[in-house]
């Protein structure tokens, strides 16, 4: 890692513990005393959510072999320690997923082995990797299947009788079969265990592999104390602005009772607003004769960015037909806004209220956890689509030819 970010981050963590230190309370505060094998310098990074729900990238630097990091969590969250910052992927063993609680936690890694890590402290911790054992006849051939399906994968170009193609289709379903096996086991484990925070987690993975109704009915028999910690409220942020249930949405009010009642009452597009790069507020009431193609977006999402050239291309290509574009961001940082502005020169209507996923914009439209993502809305102001195709995408234009009779 470059000296001039290890500053940065050595500072940034400086700068949160010291915050954190007025409020900390001694029952969310964590402490994590790690090891890596292996190697006795570099920086590890640990991934979490912290007793606000507030996300954390907080890097500390490996001395002797040995690394040490404090914060605060809300009960328990699903943490990641990077072991390797040249990695990207989630899923790689060298980025170690746990249950982080409050409390003392250990941490021992071995570097290029691909053995577990170690982690003592965390009950929840012990109870997942004594559930996952119980799921072992289940888990480890779904891996060796994974893992056949990587080295024939490698082998496809070579492929010209077919053979690893149909070998690939015939390990793909047994995945699947296992998955529905391993899917069915946690969800029976979060009905018979409902005060469990392993179950507010195991729902918090299958969220967006169920149906709305489905985790709505998990959610509601998860007892109080599971519904109020991090996996809780991440279930509830996803499930929230999915939700049509009026009634749900009364009794779970994420955003506050006042934020609640003011969604409820929204009925169309056109109720909406939000504020331009010059501060004024824009009434959507203003494209009632239009159809409307949203574009949800961040400065800090690659895929958004790179989907810029095809909007531009889009936006030109309709320029005087009956539907408009607005661009919203869900950044919370108005700096790093106004600058990816001007970087892309995106010189069409760009509007924020700067609350992230939070604003009655994004939860109206159905907006949850990934961007970009693009509603299209009719001249009503009636959401046609909440996920409509990507502007790269030739169906989009299919889309938006028949409504526009073209």
């Amino acid at each position: 890692m470059p000296l001039i970010y290890f500053i940065i981050f050595l500072f940034a963590n400086f700068f949160l513990n010291k915050v954190y230190g007025q409020v900390i309370k001694k029952n969310n505060l964590f402490v994590i005393n790690g090891a890596v094998s292996g190697r006795d310098s570099g920086a590890v990074v640990l991934f979490y959510s912290d007793d606000a729900n507030k996300r954390h990238w907080d890097t500390v630097m490996i001395e002797n072999g040995k690394f040490k990091f404090t914060g605060t969590v809300n009960a328990i969250c699903d943490a990641h320690l990077w072991t390797d910052l040249t990695n990207r992927n989630f899923s790689d063993n060298t980025v170690v997923r746990f249950l982080l609680q409050a409390g003392n936690i250990t941490i021992n890694y071995i570097e290029k082995i691909e053995t577990p890590a170690i982690i003592k402290g965390s009950k929840s911790q012990a109870e997942k990797e004594k559930w996952d054992k119980e799921k072992s006849f289940l888990l480890i051939p779904k891996t060796q299947f994974i893992k056949r399906i990587d080295s024939l994968s490698r082998l496809y170009k070579l492929d010209t009788g077919g053979v690893i193609h149909s070998s690939i289709i015939n390990l793909s379903k047994k995945i699947d079969s296992l998955i529905k096996s391993i899917r069915s086991m946690d969800l029976e484990y979060v009905r018979k265990h409902n005060s469990s925070y392993l179950s507010g987690f195991l729902l918090s993975v299958y969220k967006n592999k169920l149906p709305i109704d489905t985790v709505q009915f998990y959610y509601n028999i998860l007892a109080s104390k599971v519904k109020k910690s991090n996996v809780g409220y991440t279930v509830l942020d996803y499930l929230y602005p999915l939700s049509d249930n009026i009634a749900f949405k009364k009794a779970n009010p994420l955003n506050g009772v006042e934020f609640n009642e003011k969604l409820a009452l929204i009925k169309s597009i056109h109720e909406l607003s939000s504020t331009d790069t010059f501060g004024n507020r824009i009434d959507f009431r203003r494209f009632k004769r239009y159809y409307l193609l949203i574009d949800f977006w961040a400065s800090w999402c690659q895929p958004c960015i790179e989907d810029i050239p095809y909007l531009k291309k889009i936006i030109e290509e309709y320029k005087g037909d009956s539907i408009q574009f607005i661009s919203v961001s869900l950044d919370t940082d108005e700096k790093k806004w106004r600058k990816a502005i001007a970087a892309n020169n995106l010189n069409w209507l760009q509007v924020s209220d700067l609350k992230g996923f939070h604003g009655l914009v994004p939860t109206y439209c159905k907006v949850v956890l990934g961007v970009p993502q693009y509603v299209l809305v009719d001249k009503n102001g009636i959401i046609i689509n909440s996920d409509s195709p990507r502007p790269d995408d030739p169906e989009l234009k299919k889309i938006v030819n028949n409504l526009l009779k073209r």
